[in-house]
């Protein structure tokens, strides 16, 4: 009986709750006159890495945004170059994530893929980031990679 007792008062309290929310309605006239804001934009994103240089404190970078590469070179063909096909040397991963939101990429998520065993701490850290284009083609607007550079 108590289990019972038990089990309707709690069907009612969460039926209750259940209605603690309410819908709030918004005509799309008003979505499309919000500044900023383009119904025709797509969301494209981005996967960071970095590769620390021996003997020095600065670090490659490779950015993944899905272009083609081959198996052997895609870390390589994916690094970041200047205007000379140069490779970028970054600070650090903040220091690349200040350069690329020049060109409109957002930091979405980071997470690390740890390397060895579990007392090895190291391991590759990735930063997802996202940009909103109307345009496939702005998706590497601003930056090179090598493999751009090279026309390939």
């Amino acid at each position: 009986m108590r289990k019972t007792a038990l089990l309707l008062f709690t069907l009612l309290v969460s039926a209750l709750m259940g209605y603690a929310q309410e819908a709030i309605e918004v005509a799309p006239a008003q979505v499309t006159a919000v500044e900023g804001f383009n119904p025709a934009a797509k969301r494209v994103y981005a996967q960071l890495s970095c590769e620390e240089q021996l003997f020095s404190t600065k670090v490659k970078v490779s950015i993944d945004f899905g272009q083609s590469t081959s198996w052997l070179f895609s870390m390589s063909e994916s690094r970041l170059v200047d205007k000379n096909g140069k490779e970028i040397k970054f600070n650090s991963m903040i220091d690349a994530l200040n350069y690329l939101t020049q060109f409109g990429w957002r930091f979405a998520q980071a997470y690390v893929v740890p390397k060895g065993t579990r007392d090895d701490v190291g391991g590759t850290t990735y930063w997802i980031l996202y940009k909103d284009v109307d345009d496939y083609s702005q998706i590497s607007e601003g930056f090179t990679t090598r493999r751009q550079q090279r026309g390939n």
